[in-house]
């Protein structure tokens, strides 16, 4: 059972980013936010554990990938999608695309650069995190979407450029 633990926590953080775009859909924007800072939990330990008990492989490594594509790309953008920009669908459209393909970019650049104690530009993970910060914000005070569409377009532009961030 062990050897699989990191991969069923890697599942959890997927379910989690299907469950935030669910939610989202039905209108549940706080949850959709809540559902993406779970899954960075999960992410978080599915590393962790693999770690402790050396269980990682090349299967976890792009699942894992996967995962953070759904839960911190695809989950944040639409639900951030889906609360700011009912007035401005154009915009939307576009900082949502630019969001989730600058944060897949990300995720292949990091797999076949195997750095080990840095990181090539803000993780996905962290800019899905802060995605889903706004969106609670979001829902309870009421952010310009212009302002929303401008810290898209800066997580965007972190996710992808070439400054290196020591890991932690």
């Amino acid at each position: 059972m062990i050897n699989s633990l990191p991969n069923i926590l890697t599942l959890c953080n997927i379910n989690l980013g299907i469950g935030a775009i669910i939610s989202a859909y039905y209108g549940y924007f706080s949850l959709a936010g809540l559902f993406i800072i779970i899954g960075a939990v999960f992410d978080r330990l599915d590393g962790q554990v693999a770690r402790k008990y050396q269980l990682t492989s090349e299967m976890g490594k792009q699942l894992d990938s996967l995962a953070d594509a759904i839960t911190f790309g695809i989950a944040p953008a639409i639900t951030i999608f889906m609360v700011s920009f009912t007035e401005t669908a154009v915009l939307g459209f576009i900082a949502t695309i630019i969001f989730v393909t600058c944060g897949v970019y990300r995720l292949a650049r990091f797999n076949i650069l195997n750095y080990t104690d840095i990181f090539v530009g803000l993780p996905i993970t962290v800019a899905g995190f802060l995605m889903a910060l706004l969106t609670l914000w979001q829902t309870r005070m009421g952010i310009h979407p212009y302002l929303v569409a401008l810290g898209m377009m800066l997580l965007s532009y972190l996710m992808v450029c070439k400054y290196e961030i020591k890991k932690v």
